[in-house]
């Protein structure tokens, strides 16, 4: 007889090592952090640190992730473990976190995006070669990082709303005013597309490159710009979650395409880049389906945050990119913490009410608890509706007056 384990298996994969990968969890929380297997738990929350960026909770699919950097540019690779490795043992060493949030990863995925981004876009950006301060920065940053996250943990959680990625933004803004060289010009490495091609252009701007955008959104979310990685980090999602992936793909095109109607032509070549589709990539799925479970109003909610996100964006380009520096993911993180504090005041037809997940997990999984939770409470409403003395007297009175009448 196969074992309940095969069975479960069998049954849903996305409940054993796809979605959250219970499997890692379950067997490594019966093994006590400060022993000898402490490295096994400092992996597996690296590298679902790894994912957190574009909320994959899944060291197997993060490690597909950390494939896909490396195959971009080893140095990478090395500021992703390097920045991710301090964040995350100093917090399981320091302890600033609830358990929870350091398994899943929230805790230490600051300091992946810390020496991932940083090491991508600093020589990009500035024209220069990887420096000794660099290195230093995205260290001390990472480090760094572990506190703010749970600065901002302390002041948010009062509120509900989670701080995302705040503490790599102040930090990564710093690192850039602090390092930036004078008087050189912004140079970003661009793939360049033929908008006058008849077979993906129509003279005025490339679909061909708006498509690569679209694609390539989900690998810029790492700051990396190549269409190969973004297939594997695209394929990680997909497996983590087909709705996380499906409201991603989504969350990029509308930004994609929305940005043709904001930037002047000879800026076309950034939505070719994806650098208009990755902060709407994350506005979307985090307010679709992450922190609110998926229905009609949070599908709504996240495309308003989307938009939303592009126009931040825009109004933040004007005035970065006269000081030289990158605008992240600011963009989403503020529309973001704004929106996931709306709640509603009245019940809807449409699906679970927008409120924030009480336990996370992969979204599906938040959708249906959530659907279920919706149905049980307007099932028990209904029954105390039915069972209320003073409805019970006015449906009599009702009855009465109905037969006097008669």
């Amino acid at each position: 007889m196969p074992s309940a384990g095969a069975f479960r298996l069998m049954r849903n994969p996305w409940n054993v090592y796809l979605g959250d990968c219970p499997v890692v969890t379950e067997y490594l929380d019966a093994k006590p952090l400060f022993s000898r297997w402490f490295p096994l738990h400092a992996i597996n929350q690296f590298l679902r640190a790894v994912g957190q960026p574009a909320f994959v909770n899944n060291p197997i699919l993060g490690l597909l992730i950390l494939i896909a950097i490396f195959l971009y540019q080893w140095q990478v690779g090395l500021g992703c473990v390097l920045g991710g490795g301090i964040a995350t043992i100093t917090e399981l060493l320091v302890g600033l976190h609830p358990w929870t949030m350091v398994n899943n990863g929230c805790a230490g995925f600051n300091g992946v995006l810390v020496g991932t981004v940083i090491s991508i876009l600093y020589p990009a950006v500035y024209g220069v070669e990887r420096s000794e301060g660099m290195w230093i920065c995205i260290a001390l940053g990472a480090l760094t990082s572990v506190f703010f996250c749970s600065a901002f943990n302390t002041l948010l959680s009062k509120v509900n709303v989670p701080y995302m990625a705040l503490p790599f933004n102040i930090i990564a803004v710093c690192v850039f005013l602090t390092l930036q060289p004078e008087e050189q010009p912004v140079q970003i490495q661009a793939t360049v597309f033929n908008a006058s091609d008849p077979s993906c252009g129509n003279g005025r701007i490339s679909w061909c490159g708006v498509g690569r955008g679209i694609l390539v959104s989900m690998s810029q979310v790492w700051a990396v710009n190549a269409v190969v990685p973004s297939l594997l980090m695209n394929l990680a999602v997909l497996l983590s979650s087909p709705l996380l992936f499906t409201l991603c793909t989504l969350g990029a095109t509308l930004g994609s395409l929305l940005a043709i109607t904001i930037l002047p032509e000879h800026d076309y070549q950034q939505i070719y880049d994806g650098v208009w589709g990755y902060n709407s990539l994350l506005a979307m799925a985090a307010a679709g389906c992450v922190f609110f479970p998926f229905s009609p109003v949070a599908l709504g909610t996240g495309t308003v945050n989307a938009l939303a996100t592009i126009i931040i964006q825009a109004a933040l380009r004007v005035s970065m990119d006269k000081v030289r520096v990158p605008y992240l993911t600011l963009p989403m993180t503020l529309s973001t913490l704004v929106i996931l504090m709306a709640t509603q005041a009245r019940p809807n037809n449409c699906g679970s009410p927008l409120k924030r997940t009480e336990v996370s997990s992969y979204p599906e999984k938040q959708a249906i608890e959530a659907w279920r939770q919706a149905k049980r409470s307007a099932y028990e409403q209904c029954s105390q509706s039915d069972l209320d003395p003073e409805k019970q007297d006015i449906k009599e009175n009702n009855v009465n007056n109905i037969s006097a009448d008669y």
